[in-house]
């Protein structure tokens, strides 16, 4: 918003505006605080690019209220300082003026007949003459479109929106279909961080709601595709369960730590065709998301992968046969030493959670649930949902540098481990942050508190003595015993994978 106005001051180009003309009836039409009581017309202006600016120019020079303030709306500009300024104090600064006075000649000259310092400082009288006239003479040029379908609507919107600077699918989809200045897609992300899954991408929710809904997975960039009516309750909806199931059955507690977007793409669409309750069917989910993810069968993610899998699931019967089919594809007997995504393959670099090896390691650390000596009351990660509102979101980005920045972090790229060693930050090196607790409180821990962060006292003792290379090799030693271990449990075997006792029996009688 600031820098929209401060565009307009300085006379830089703000873009295009996109109309279309067609009829209308009467309704209130609300920018922000400013309410307008449109009559019935044969020929309105409907804005098809442009909702933004539009909303922003009326919300803040046609508001009445003389003090605006402590809304999104509330821009003044320091005259003194030369810049927009957002009032979210009780009383603006002395040469502070509303932008609601600069946009009218006429209120511009009784505030400045009114204002104090009008006499003293002639030369920000002169500033708010100046900038009043920028403001109401600035020329924004607009294009109309007469009379024309939605689709071709569309078309030219989409076209406008991707031939310069690109535009994010899920933007172009809300203009198109968010109506009067909404956000469902951002509504929806938002109310599924109550899961303490994170924020999700608005794109790949858009995603999620294409192949849900049955509509092409590919980006609509020529013609967007119209999708039901209650498209993001459904997948808002599925989405909930799939993330309930990825965090529950398969241990995958942020979407970030997700190896590969592959399965939250696809239990989308299995969740919204089976979204009744199964704990077996959640446990072969989560076989199947860690077999994906060690394997790196999960990395082809294209459209041709998603709809094929999606296609083959809705020929089932059950979600238990759709999910048995998946693992009955996928090979069991391997040795997990050779997973081409083993963790195993991190103790020697630095960590990255642009690998997915680098989430598994950093999700098999978590799995040992590393915790504070004695902790039995005090919640450990798992327990918290740091972003189920603003508030517990603002207190951990507040916290110390040395406290935890766990799991929620990964929403505001602060790391959720430490290294503790000097040189080279390799795998070997590395434990998970938890709450309140320093990295020097590790030394003094106790068998059972050290063992949670995969470590022994004799590691504990080499590190504190500064024998960094007998550390790594003893603590070599104790994650490659805890990677075979959790990458055994996590895979499973093939007595997973055979058919439910209800499904043999149902189909059965069916025969």
């Amino acid at each position: 918003m600031i820098d929209f106005f401060d565009s307009i001051r300085r006379g830089f180009p703000i873009g295009n505006l996109l109309l279309s003309r067609a009829p209308a009836p009467a309704t209130i039409v609300n920018y922000g605080p400013v309410s307008i009581d449109s009559q019935p017309q044969s020929a309105a202006l409907w804005v098809v690019d442009g909702q933004q600016r539009v909303t922003a120019l009326v919300a803040t020079l046609l508001r009445r209220d003389d003090f605006p303030r402590a809304d999104y709306w509330s821009i003044w500009y320091d005259l003194e300082e030369q810049k927009f300024r957002q009032l979210l104090k009780k009383k603006p600064e002395g040469g502070w003026i509303p932008l609601n006075v600069l946009g009218d000649s006429v209120r511009l000259l009784k505030w400045i007949r009114n204002w104090p310092e009008a006499l003293e400082r002639e030369d920000l009288v002169d500033r708010a003459l100046e900038l009043g006239k920028s403001i109401r003479e600035y020329e924004m040029p607009a294009y109309i479109v007469e009379r024309t379908g939605q689709e071709l609507l569309r078309l030219i919107f989409t076209r406008v929106n991707t031939g310069g600077v690109d535009m994010r699918e899920s933007e172009i989809f809300e203009a198109l279909y968010g109506g009067e200045g909404g956000k469902p897609i951002r509504s929806a992300v938002s109310r599924l961080c109550d899961l303490g899954f994170g924020l999700l991408d608005e794109d790949l929710f858009l995603r999620c709601l294409r192949v849900t809904c049955g509509s092409s997975v590919r980006a609509a960039s020529e013609s967007p595709d119209t999708l039901p009516t209650d498209s993001i309750r459904r997948t808002e909806a599925a989405l909930r369960r799939a993330v309930q199931s990825i965090k529950l059955g398969a241990g995958i507690p942020h979407w970030k730590l997700l190896p590969y977007r592959l399965p939250l793409i696809f239990l989308t669409a299995f969740y919204d065709r089976f979204p009744a309750e199964d704990s077996r069917v959640d446990r072969l989910v989560a076989r199947w998301i860690w077999r994906g993810a060690l394997t790196g069968d999960h990395e082809n993610v294209s459209d041709g992968r998603v709809d094929r899998l999606v296609k083959q699931m809705r020929e089932t019967a059950s979600s238990s046969e759709s999910i048995t089919e998946l693992l009955g594809s996928s090979e069991t007997s391997v040795d997990v030493s050779k997973l081409p995504n083993s963790p195993m393959r991190e103790l020697e670099q630095k960590i990255s959670l642009g690998r997915a090896s680098g989430k598994i390691f950093i999700l098999a650390l978590l799995a040992a649930n590393p915790r504070r000596k004695s902790e039995i009351t005090h919640p450990t990660l798992w327990d918290i949902d740091f972003e189920a509102d603003p508030d517990k979101t603002s207190k951990i980005e507040s916290m110390d540098a040395q406290t935890n920045s766990s799991v929620s972090q990964l929403d505001h790229n602060r790391g959720i481990y430490w290294s503790l060693g000097n040189e080279g930050n390799l795998g070997t090196d590395t434990i998970i942050k938890v709450a309140d607790m320093r990295k020097k409180e590790i030394f003094s821990a106790d068998a059972e508190t050290l063992h949670s962060f995969l470590l022994s006292h004799d590691a504990a003792r080499l590190l504190e003595n500064n024998s960094l290379e007998k550390f790594r090799s003893c603590r070599r030693q104790i994650l490659t015993d805890w990677f075979e271990e959790f990458m055994i449990d996590r895979i499973g075997d093939s007595v997973d994978v055979r058919p439910a006792i209800q499904s043999i029996i149902s189909h059965g009688s069916s025969g």
